[in-house]
């Protein structure tokens, strides 16, 4: 072989096992600098007055989190057993990135943050710069930034709470080599992760539904209901219009039909009006006790008010299966959305 030609296998050779590394390095690793300071017109539990949260100077953890997501409550819970593991030491910060634009009124995000024991800076970011900022694609998403305002670790996802504890700590020690950390979290059963229905979208925008004449034009119409329904999709069966963020009901028994399997199932839905009830069936049946979501109440009813997520199905060992039925008994409804589980507790 020629030498130029054994040059040119070499840089190949070269340039692919870079874009190898790289590709698989978590972009935290490449310790990149971002934006110093947080800012927004709208915060929580930030001082009053206050539109700016500085990540320079303090080791910092910054949540992308979103009110209607299972995956982001269920992280912050933990986040939460962080703040107080780790005191003052570590800087937290939250950054609310809305999906609906119901999610972009405070009151509704503050009334999450309440019901979450959340008590650390969260910062509304209703037009979605700090998002483009961090790149962060979806929720939650953490990025662990350095006392030089360097993000030094990033993950996406919830689960994996010890790898993210550890870089936390990592993080900790750098900033101050002589400083006393509490106990190193210990290996534990986290739980079973099971393949599990997708969420799906009610609105025209994102969401698809299993009748032939789909979601249409934003107007009024009776969907016929469908004999089988298959897996891993939703039906209509009654008056709605669609619109682009939403379904909105137009009579008393519209329902709506989705062939699942997940541990915990939870509709993003809003009253018409003041309040609207909705009957929830599984396979035509009540819904089992042990399976019971905890806004589902004796009658197998969930009561909508206010925009927002309830939960319908929540199993804590093994998914639960087949068609649940949502119907409305009382006033009119809006939905957007219905958001899926799969890991046991």
């Amino acid at each position: 072989m020629k030498r130029s030609s054994v040059l040119a296998v070499t840089a190949i050779i070269i340039i692919t096992f870079i874009f190898v590394v790289s590709s698989i390095l978590p972009s935290g690793s490449k310790n990149e600098k971002i934006k110093a300071v947080l800012t927004g017109k709208e915060w929580l539990n930030l001082e009053f007055g206050s539109d700016r949260l500085e990540l320079k100077g303090k080791t910092t953890l910054v949540v992308f989190w979103n009110c209607s997501s299972v995956a982001s409550r269920k992280t912050i819970k933990k986040i939460n057993e962080w703040k107080e593991k780790y005191g003052a030491a570590l800087q937290f910060a939250g950054v609310h990135s809305p999906e609906f634009a119901f999610e972009k009124n405070a009151g509704i995000v503050g009334k999450v943050t309440e019901e979450l024991k959340l008590k650390w800076p969260v910062v509304l970011d209703n037009t979605g710069v700090l998002k483009q900022s961090f790149n962060a694609k979806t929720v939650p998403s953490f990025y662990i930034i350095d006392k030089g305002g360097r993000k030094v670790f990033f993950h996406s996802g919830d689960g994996e709470y010890e790898l993210l504890e550890n870089a936390l700590r990592e993080a900790l020690k750098k900033a101050n080599p002589s400083a006393v950390l509490p106990e190193a979290p210990k290996s534990s059963f986290a739980g079973i992760c099971f393949v599990s229905t997708p969420d799906f979208y009610c609105g025209s925008a994102a969401g698809k539904i299993a009748n032939r004449e789909g979601l249409g034009a934003e107007k009024f119409r009776n969907y016929k209901g469908i004999k089988e329904i298959p897996e891993n999709s939703l039906a209509l069966n009654g008056k709605f219009k669609p619109t682009r963020e939403y379904l909105e009901s137009g009579a008393q028994g519209a329902g709506l039909l989705l062939n699942f399997t997940a541990t915990e199932v939870n509709i993003v839905a809003e009253a018409g009006k003041s309040e609207a009830v909705l009957e929830v069936l599984l396979d035509g049946a009540p819904v089992p006790e042990a399976s019971k979501g905890k806004n589902l109440d004796e009658k197998n009813q969930v009561k909508i008010k206010g925009a927002g997520m309830y939960q319908l199905i929540k199993n804590k060992k093994k998914p639960a299966k087949g068609v649940l039925s949502v119907r409305n008994v009382k006033g009119d409804y809006r939905v957007y959305a219905f958001r899926f589980y799969g890991c046991s507790e």
